[in-house]
C-alpha cells in the first residue's frame, strides 16, 4: 500500500537511514504522492519542483514564520498571534522568519553588501584565508573536515565582513556548536514537550551574551564607524521611508549574517562536496587536472545533495497547491532536495554529472523572496576551497567509514568528517 510504504520512512522523526541518504523517499514522494501529509505531526511534504516554486511564489499566502521549526514547536493556534510569538523566540530574526513587504525592507539592508561586485572583490582574501586554515592542519596528514574546515571558512570570512575580531571567534563558535546541539536535541526527540526545550534554549541564552555583545558593538559604530558591515548598518535607514532602522533589527541582523554565512548553507556545501569528490574520484581527477571545472562542480553539488534540503511554510489562506486544497492553518515543508532530483525538470537527476548543463535552475539557495542573499559568496568560497584544497593535498580519504549525518531535515551535513591526506603543498 502506498501510503503504509511512506509512513514507514519516519521522515521528520529522524529516522537515521534518511539522514544517510534522503533521496530514495523524494523518489518515492515523487512518484507516490507529490503532495504528501506526513501521518506524524500533519505537515505537507512538497517533492515536486514546479509544487515547489508554485508555494514559493506566492509567500503573502505561504508564510515563512515558521520557517525552520514547524513541526517541532508549540506556536499559537491562532495565525494572528504568530508574529509576536515568533519575535519572543530566543533565536528570531527579520528576515528568515519574515514576510513581504516588512521582509523586502529588511533584505534590501543587506543584499548590497553582496552584489556580484563586491563578492568579486574579495576572492583574493577568500583564498587567503582559506589556506590560512589549510596551514593550520597541513603538516598533520589528517583533519577533522567539518570542524577545522567546512565550518571555519565561512566563519573567518563573514566575521571580518561584519567587523568581528579574530579573538573573539572561539567565543561565538562556542555559541552556534551550542545553539546546533539544543536544536538537534530538540528535533531528536520531538515528542518531548516544547516548555523543556525552551528550558534547554534558555540554558545557553540566559547570558545574552550575543545580543550584548552586538547591541555594544553597534552603538560604538554609530559613534565611531570603522569601515565595516556593522558600521555601515548602524547609520542604515529603510529605502521606501528613510526612516533610522532600530537597534533591535540591526542586531537580528547582524546576528543573522554571522549565524547564516558561518553555520549554514557554506559549510554543507563544501562537506558534500568533498564527500563527492571522495566517492567519485573521476571527478576529483577532473578538478585535479583542470581546476577551473571548480565552478560547475560546486553548481551540481548544490543540486545533487542540497544543502539545505528544505524549509517549512504555513498557509494564511485556505490555497491549493497542485490541484490540492490546502487549509487556512496547514504546515508545509517545500523539499528542495527533492525538487533538485525531478525528473521532470533534470535528466538523470539522481547521477553527479559534472558537465551537466543548466538549462533549469537549481533551488540549492532556495527560490523566490527567500532566495539566499549570500549564495554568490557561498559559491565562491566552495569553489576557492576545492581548488586549493586539491592543490595541498592528495589521496585523501575517510578515515572512519561513511559519516552520521546532523539529525535534521534542515540541513545537511555530516556530524564528522575525518579524513587522512598526503601533503602536496
Amino acid at each position: 500500500m502506498v501510503t503504509q510504504a511512506l509512513e514507514n520512512y519516519g521522515f521528520l522523526k529522524l529516522n537515521e537511514e534518511i539522514l544517510a541518504n534522503p533521496y530514495p523517499f523524494y523518489r518515492a514522494l515523487r512518484e507516490q504522492a507529490p503532495i504528501y501529509r506526513e501521518p506524524d505531526y500533519g505537515v505537507f511534504l512538497l517533492s515536486r519542483y514546479e509544487d515547489i516554486l508554485e508555494v514559493n511564489a506566492q509567500p503573502e499566502v505561504f508564510s515563512s514564520i515558521l520557517v525552520a521549526n514547524a513541526p517541532y514547536t508549540d506556536p499559537p493556534a491562532a495565525l494572528e498571534d504568530l508574529p509576536a510569538w515568533r519575535d519572543s523566540q530566543p533565536f528570531s530574526d527579520k528576515i528568515l522568519s519574515n514576510d513581504p513587504p516588512d521582509h523586502t525592507r529588511h533584505k534590501r539592508l543587506i543584499n548590497r553588501f553582496f552584489t556580484p561586485r563586491h563578492v568579486a572583490g574579495l576572492e583574493p582574501r577568500v583564498r587567503e584565508i582559506t589556506n590560512e586554515i589549510i596551514d593550520t592542519f597541513i603538516d598533520e596528514g589528517e583533519v577533522e573536515f567539518v570542524t577545522q574546515f567546512s565550518h571555519m571558512l565561512p566563519r573567518l570570512v563573514v566575521g571580518e565582513l561584519i567587523g568581528l575580531p579574530p579573538e573573539d571567534h572561539d567565543y561565538f563558535k562556542q555559541y552556534f556548536m551550542d545553539r546546533l546541539a539544543v536544536m538537534a536535541k530538540a528535533a531528536a526527540d520531538p515528542t518531548g514537550s516544547y516548555k523543556q526545550q525552551e528550558e534547554e534554549r534558555e540554558e545557553i541564552t540566559e547570558n545574552e551574551f550575543l545580543t550584548d555583545y552586538f547591541m555594544k558593538a553597534m552603538a560604538e559604530r554609530r559613534e565611531r564607524p570603522r569601515g565595516d558591515i556593522m558600521s555601515d548598518l548602524a547609520s542604515a535607514t529603510f529605502v521606501d521611508s528613510g526612516e533610522p532602522v532600530a537597534l533591535e533589527s540591526l542586531v537580528s541582523m547582524i546576528t543573522l549574517l554571522y549565524a547564516a554565512g558561518g553555520d549554514a548553507n557554506t559549510p554543507e556545501l563544501m562537506t558534500n562536496a568533498m564527500l563527492v569528490l571522495l566517492r567519485q574520484p573521476d571527478v576529483m581527477q577532473a578538478l585535479r587536472d583542470d581546476p577551473s571545472l571548480a565552478g560547475g562542480f560546486i553548481e551540481e553539488v548544490l543540486r545533487y545533495d542540497t544543502p539545505v534540503p528544505g524549509v517549512f511554510r504555513i498557509a494564511l489562506h485556505d490555497p491549493s497547491v497542485g490541484g490540492g486544497p490546502v487549509q487556512r492553518g496547514e504546515k508545509l515543508m517545500v523539499i528542495y532536495g527533492s525538487g533538485n532530483h525531478d525528473a521532470e525538470k533534470f535528466d538523470d537527476g539522481e547521477v553527479f554529472d559534472l558537465g551537466r548543463e543548466q538549462t533549469c535552475p537549481h533551488l540549492g539557495f532556495g527560490h523566490g523572496v527567500h532566495y539566499c542573499p549570500g549564495a554568490g559568496l557561498a559559491r565562491q568560497e566552495g569553489r576557492v576551497a576545492m581548488q586549493e584544497l586539491l592543490r595541498r593535498m592528495s589521496d585523501i580519504q575517510m578515515l572512519e567509514g561513511d559519516p552520521p549525518y546532523v539529525p535534521s531535515v534542515i540541513q545537511r551535513i555530516p556530524i564528522r568528517l575525518k579524513l587522512g591526506f598526503t601533503k602536496l603543498a
